[in-house]
């Protein structure tokens, strides 16, 4: 199974909500530790990783949702706890991205800032 195909329709729904809640973990603690480090005026080789760890845990977060929309559209009638489910779950990953994005983006915009910095 790859990441972007939705498990078994009898899979567990515990191990999709433990997938979902490690993922919304790691990014708080991402954006948290980017937040506290704000503004990057030195270029660190750790920053350099917590941004990538970021980038990885962005596109995990995105081959979280579709799988879970394409869980959602391949099982029988949905009921509306399952629609209640996805929407809180599409909107809950749709704040973690915007949130992990505007780290990375910041840590770029820090970087390429001419007044920081003493390799300009």
């Amino acid at each position: 199974m790859n990441g972007l195909t939705a498990p078994a329709p009898g899979a567990s729904s515990s191990t999709w909500i433990v997938g979902g809640a490690a993922l919304s973990v790691l990014s708080a603690v991402i954006v948290l530790h980017t937040a506290n480090e704000e503004p990057f005026t030195v270029f660190r080789w750790s920053d350099l990783a917590v941004i990538a760890l970021g980038g990885l845990v962005f596109a995990l977060f995105v081959g979280f949702a579709v799988a879970g929309v394409r869980r959602y559209l391949s099982t029988p009638p949905p009921t509306a706890l399952a629609r209640l489910a996805v929407g809180a779950s599409l909107i809950w990953t749709a704040i973690n991205l915007f949130y992990l994005g505007v780290s990375i983006c910041g840590y770029f915009q820090d970087l390429t800032n001419p007044q920081f910095g003493p390799w300009r």
